[in-house]
């Protein structure tokens, strides 16, 4: 008895529906991306909100607002511990960042409209800040901050309560 083959259709692909294909999460890769925006921008703070307002359409400030944060408090992603991620690689950590900003009042308040001018222009942000500021005032993370000399930022960065 022969067994003969079924006939096939050629050409035939699945489709597959955009709700069902998922993005990567990939926040080494959206790191790289900002880090490098961020330092392209130069010294200028009003360069830096205007480059951060304009890719949020690009990157998914949403879906990546702890790296954002991250890089925009302490220069780079920080791990679990409060250190930071990629302290050897220059490459990989931006100098755009609260921690590494000069200790006077005025530097920081820039600093902290660039924070206001983000969050109102991407309303989503300001929930994720909130947990950001949080993270960063927990004891074990406190104690890091407090060794760098980087208390003195904090309450100006903070909103009032």
């Amino acid at each position: 008895m022969n067994k003969h083959q079924k006939p096939v259709l050629t050409g035939q692909r699945f489709k597959t529906r955009k709700r069902d294909e998922k993005e990567k999460f990939e926040p080494t890769v959206f790191r790289d991306t900002l880090v490098q925006g961020l330092n392209e921008a130069g010294d200028d703070l009003e360069a830096v909100a205007k480059f951060l307002d304009s890719t949020g359409s690009r990157l998914d400030y949403r879906r990546y607002a702890d790296t954002l944060f991250d890089i925009l408090v302490a220069g780079s992603m920080l791990a679990p511990g409060g250190t930071r991620i990629d302290d050897g690689d220059k490459t990989k950590m931006t100098n755009h960042c609260v921690f590494s900003a000069n200790e006077d009042h005025e530097t920081i308040r820039s600093y902290a409209q660039v924070f206001n001018k983000l969050i109102r222009r991407y309303k989503y942000l300001e929930k994720a800040f909130e947990d950001e500021m949080k993270k960063a005032l927990r004891p074990h993370l406190l104690s890091n901050f407090l060794k760098h000399g980087w208390q003195k930022k904090m309450p100006t960065l903070l909103p009032p309560l």
